[in-house]
């Protein structure tokens, strides 16, 4: 059985090169978070995110290994201390105490500032050179988002689009997007169950979800924020979906596979809105219309050699072949002839998993040892918030026009910047840019529909 705490520290074991019991030892840290009058709010944002993976304390409590203080206000601790200040300009993050103003920000720039603030607290806390790089201060310049002139304040109503996925990004997406005035309904597909690591960075999910369909529990628990919006749950794949409803108008992507990337383009909906994580290192984000001549989902998730490697590993785990793993997820058949090669698996609990989230469990009770089990670790819980707000962000410029470019890569412990924005060409040996059938298909559907923009 996978636990938050053996996800984050393999996830930091990784990161820093040694073993998980170094890590775990690592993260057994407490932060204290003090907020000034009127950044409430923040403070909820932050504590939220720094609770997924190391210790909140009380202001009652013994004295914590860093008391962060957000606002204009005085510690409460001998220290050692980490400030930070909001404004709607955005946010600065030192160890010295900072300058302050009356500002507030709108409520998805604070989640953002929540995500770098809880890096820079993760950082300081954990005391590792061998993290990646986190100057102080960090200066994160909301401009370079480039978010449309009243794209903030402007209601849109979401309806045609679907979120696939219902994972941490996926999550990371609805804990923005609630901060926004949104109608409509949104479907959200995930054949996948939460699994027992899930709670560390799906904020929507605790550990009485464990075991219960993806899909279903974030539309739940998630409905109670949206008062004009409708979340309905679909526990299949995508292309189930489409098979029953036809061509989608726009797939929010927030799945954690190249391959299912490559998938879900060929069912060719209009627009796609995509954010993923690599481990704790980058955030990247993309973005396309139908037809395009540019770079699309499945140039950017184009195949790699390393896909085999893990592919391989996973059969090779599982003692099943390449061909099944590469079916996505378990069916009756294959689960029988895992649990003959692994005694501590149950067929009947494992048919309909995905093959890669029963290897990562696998891998984490050290039943499989395999050096690819690195490329199956899941981020922390401020590294998928973080991709899920940028989601929001680039649906806002996409719905305002203000898309021109189709690939950006924000490192998670930094701050974006806009001129890190990219217009990827379309790769030459895309599966399905190359395809001509499948071109003239995306064609002739969105252009007859008069939804070229």
């Amino acid at each position: 059985m996978t636990t938050v705490s053996q996800e984050n520290a393999r996830m930091l074991a990784s990161l820093l090169g040694i073993e998980e019991a170094d890590a775990a030892e690592r993260l057994d840290k407490t932060v204290l978070v003090t907020v000034a009058p009127g950044f409430t709010a923040a403070g909820g944002e932050v504590s939220e995110l720094l609770e997924r993976t190391i210790h909140m304390a009380r202001s009652d409590e013994g004295k914590p290994d860093l008391e962060l203080v957000i606002g204009s206000v005085e510690p409460t601790t001998s220290g050692p201390y980490l400030f930070a200040s909001l404004n709607q300009r955005g946010v600065t993050i030192d160890a010295a105490p900072l300058r302050h103003s009356n500002e507030h920000a709108h409520p998805l720039l604070t989640a953002l500032a929540a995500c770098h603030i809880a890096a820079a607290a993760l950082h300081r806390v954990i005391g590792s050179s061998s993290l990646p790089h986190l100057g102080l201060p960090l200066s994160v310049d909301f401009a370079e988002l480039g978010i449309p002139e009243r794209g903030l304040a402007t209601p849109f109503d979401i309806s045609g689009a679907v979120l696939i996925g219902g994972g941490a990004v996926g999550n990371g997406f609805l804990r923005a997007l609630r901060h926004l005035q949104v109608r409509g309904t949104l479907p959200i597909v995930d054949p996948k169950v939460v699994g027992e690591g899930n709670p560390n960075r799906c904020l929507y999910f605790t550990g009485d979800h464990v075991g219960l369909p993806k899909a279903p529990t974030l539309a739940q628990a998630a409905q109670r924020d949206f008062p004009a919006l409708k979340l309905e749950a679909h526990a299949c794949t995508f292309g189930e979906l489409i098979a029953k409803t036809g061509p989608v108008d726009t797939a929010i992507v927030t799945v954690d596979s190249r391959r299912a990337r490559r998938s879900l383009q060929k069912e060719i909906p209009r627009r796609v809105i995509d954010a993923s994580t690599t481990d704790a290192r980058a955030v990247i984000v993309h973005s396309h219309s139908q037809p395009t001549d540019d770079a699309c989902l499945a140039c950017i998730y184009r195949h790699v050699p390393d896909e085999h490697a893990r592919e391989r590993s996973i059969a090779e785990g599982l003692g099943i072949d390449i061909e099944t793993v590469r079916e996505g997820f378990i069916s009756a058949d294959a689960a029988a002839r895992i649990a003959k090669a692994h005694f501590s698996v149950e067929a009947n609990t494992i048919i309909g998993k995905a093959y890669d989230t029963l290897f990562k469990e696998l891998c984490s009770a050290q039943a499989l040892l395999t050096p690819e089990g690195r490329q199956v670790l899941a981020p922390f819980a401020f590294v998928s918030a973080l991709a899920g707000v940028l989601l929001v962000v680039e649906l806002l410029r996409s719905n305002h026009q203000a898309a021109t470019t189709n690939y950006w890569t924000v490192d998670p412990w930094g701050a974006p910047i806009s001129r890190l924005r990219r217009l990827r060409p379309r790769a030459p040996d895309c599966e399905f840019c190359a395809d001509d059938d499948a071109r003239s298909v995306a064609h002739s559907l969105w252009t007859r529909r008069g939804e070229v923009r």
